[in-house]
Order: structure tokens, then sequence, then C-alpha cells
């Protein structure tokens, strides 16, 4: 019978123009795996790192306990996808989902915004012991929010979403992260994000050409198992 734990994902990566250092770093990782033997996080350069990316009330989300979440709301691209949030509280809220990745990366968070009214939301960058917030205005028409950087802890943690203030109510659509400086095109998730906690080398030896001084290319093959 087939084994549905059993998929298998393969990344052929093409390397050009990179210098000396760069290849030192690749190859200290292909070392400190042992090769195939060992597993390391991969964050896929193609994907969006969230789950559920327009289900704000799946358990991957964390809101506060006065947070309203409310799904079935009409989205920026014609469908009924977005969700509304509401505070009820007498103070801040938020909401955040956390991705088992490296929180001192370059990230860059983007999610689509709106309100009825003039409304301010804070978008959130957070990982234990330090938390990272830019302000947001929202009003009636809906507008992409980007929030782009690193943070200085080091935790195999990060968490991405939004705050706002008491009594504030806001819309919002396809959350997005990606371990890169800007926003790119929009890729909807549902149980699947674009992190790999159990990536491998897919070879035993790393080849390298080298074009000029300081400039190489190579290509890297890496396997994760889907469980």
């Amino acid at each position: 019978m087939g084994d549905p734990s059993a998929g298998i994902v393969r990344w052929q990566l093409q390397y050009g123009n990179v210098t000396d250092a760069e290849w030192a770093t690749i190859e200290q990782l292909f070392e400190a795996a042992e090769g195939r033997l060992t597993t390391f996080t991969f964050l896929d350069p193609t994907a969006n790192l969230l789950m559920w990316s327009e289900d704000w009330t799946k358990p991957v989300w964390t809101a506060d306990p006065m947070l309203q979440v409310v799904t079935g709301i009409q989205d920026p691209l014609g469908g009924s996808n977005a969700v509304q949030l509401t505070n009820t509280s007498q103070s801040s809220q938020r909401i955040v989902q956390s991705i088992a990745a490296a929180s001192w990366f370059q990230y860059c968070f983007s999610v689509y915004l709106r309100s009825d009214a003039p409304s301010g939301v804070q978008m959130v960058m957070s990982a234990s012991g330090q938390d990272s917030l830019t302000p947001i205005s929202t009003g009636p028409a809906w507008t992409r929010a980007v929030k782009s950087g690193t943070l200085s802890v080091s935790q195999n943690s990060i968490g991405f979403g939004v705050q706002f203030a008491a009594g504030a109510r806001i819309q919002a659509f396809g959350a997005q992260v990606e371990a890169q400086a800007a926003a790119g095109q929009y890729k909807k998730t549902i149980d699947r994000g674009g992190v790999y906690a159990k990536t491998r080398f897919d070879s035993d030896a790393l080849t390298l050409s080298t074009n000029a001084p300081n400039q190489n290319a190579s290509t890297v093959s890496l396997c994760s198992n889907l469980i």
C-alpha cells in the first residue's frame, strides 16, 4: 500500500558568480552535515514560509484572547478568503504565526490590509526576548504592507503577525514570509509552508567550477522528506 508520509521533494540549486567566501559557507554546511548523513533546516527560496496564509483560525496562528477572527471576508483578488480581525479588549492585541527557522536571518513579511475607517496597525517580527514593530496606516483600499529586516537574538524560531489597538477592526489577506529582503509574488499556502526541517544534501561530494578570480559556479542538490 502507498505510504502518504514517504513523499520527497528535491531541489537543484544553480549558483553563479559565487565568491570564495560564499562557497566556503556552503562547504562548511556540507562538512557539518557530513555530506548526506545528517539533516538540517532548509528554507525554500521559491516558497511562502507560512502555513494557512488565508485562514487565520488554524492552530498555527496564535491570537491574543480578546482578538476575534472571522473568515469568509471579501479579499482583494475578488474572492472571499480574507479574515476580519476585531480587537474587543481595552489594550493592544496581536495574532502571530511562528516558524521553526533561525531568528537572525533576513526576512520579508508581507500581508494585504484594509479597514473601513483609518486605523493604525503594527507589523510584528518577534523572537524570544525581542520584538520588532513597524507601524502601518490602513484605509478602505487594500494595501500590501511589507516589513523587511532581521533580529539580533539567536533563536530557532521566529514569529510574524499584526498587532493593533483597542477597538480596532481590520481585514487581512495573503500573509507571506520569505527569506529575502523584498516581497515576491504572493503564494497561497494551506497545510504546508516552505520550511523543511529534514533536509539533507543529495550527493556525497560538491563540485565547483571557477570562472575567474573570486567567481565560482556550482549546482547543489538537496532533498527532504515530507513528514
